[in-house]
């Protein structure tokens, strides 16, 4: 959508600027610098992989603010290789008690499911759940699962009417200073109008080709 693109890249900032913005310091090193054994090892996993994902999530966003807010309840929609859970894994893995629920609906004709999450190593599994269903009934199923949640990342259905039901449960759940993250934002109005709606302003980071919107 041209529109939402505008006006996206009207407001836009870095990652950087927005990890500042939000907690007072610029990230010392990309995660992927601070994990470097971690990332090599799931990179090499990728490339075998005879089925390919498309574009990752802004990873340093996720961690950083992950660790800034210390959050232990976090939800998660599209999964992919599953670097995104990887990220904030590596955050949550110092905090005893830390879950994350991760859903994510595979392209079965590819026999995908089987590669969904599969950078996320052994040793991070105990912290993490996937359910393998599309959104409407995932979400449900998730809203279940916690009394409130710190995080949520939404990567899944992009279309207007399939975000706007989803924030709509998601937004519930989240505490009160909670952390509401949406990936390809561009795609439609779907962020603009659900939180001008609650008059809340965004923070919005341009990543790659794509914009991500935030939502304390």
């Amino acid at each position: 959508d041209l529109s939402a693109s505008r006006w996206c890249e009207k407001k836009a900032i870095t990652s950087q600027e927005a990890i500042f913005r939000i907690t007072g310091r610029f990230p010392p090193y990309p995660v992927k610098n601070l994990y470097k054994g971690v990332f090599r090892m799931a990179s090499k996993k990728v490339a075998y992989q005879p089925v390919k994902f498309g574009g990752g999530a802004d990873l340093d966003i996720l961690h950083y603010l992950a660790e800034h807010f210390k959050v232990t309840n976090v939800i998660e929609t599209g999964v992919a290789y599953g670097w995104s859970s990887l990220a904030l894994l590596l955050s949550m893995q110092k905090r005893p008690g830390s879950k994350l629920i991760s859903t994510d609906f595979p392209y079965q004709q590819f026999g995908s499911e089987k590669h969904i999450g599969s950078v996320v190593p052994n040793y991070l599994r105990h912290l993490w759940q996937l359910i393998l269903l599309p959104d409407r009934q995932s979400i449900p199923i998730l809203l279940g699962k916690f009394s409130s949640i710190d995080m949520c990342h939404y990567d899944s259905d992009k279309s207007y009417s399939g975000r706007i039901w989803a924030y709509q449960r998601i937004w519930s759940l989240l505490k009160k200073g909670g952390i509401f993250i949406s990936d390809d934002i561009s795609d439609n109005f779907a962020f603009r109008d659900f939180f001008q709606n609650k008059c809340y302003t965004p923070v919005i980071v341009r990543f790659e080709s794509k914009y991500i919107g935030i939502i304390i």
